[in-house]
């Protein structure tokens, strides 16, 4: 898609895979919404802790992951056009 000069290359982080981003929130997402779905836990006040307190924010930033991720491989190669030719 778009090559960096080699100069360039070392100055730059790597940016993980999505899925390597993802892994975790999603699973505990996942394993607190089976454990709320099955009715096992009693305590009204614990049920909305973990539905509005930790899955609703695990949720939403997940979506702010996938969206600076998606953000950062479209501005990546625009930003390095910008780069004084002599540069690269």
């Amino acid at each position: 898609m778009f090559e960096l000069p080699l100069h360039l290359s070392p100055m730059l982080p790597s940016t993980p895979a999505l899925h390597e981003i993802l892994a975790l929130p999603l699973a505990v997402f996942t394993a607190l919404a089976l454990l709320l779905w099955s009715g096992r836990i009693r305590q009204k006040v614990l049920v909305n802790v973990l539905a509005l307190g930790i899955m609703l924010p695990m949720v939403q930033l997940s979506m702010v992951a996938v969206g600076a991720y998606w953000l950062n491989l479209q501005l990546q190669p625009v930003l390095m056009g910008l780069l004084p030719s002599w540069l690269g």
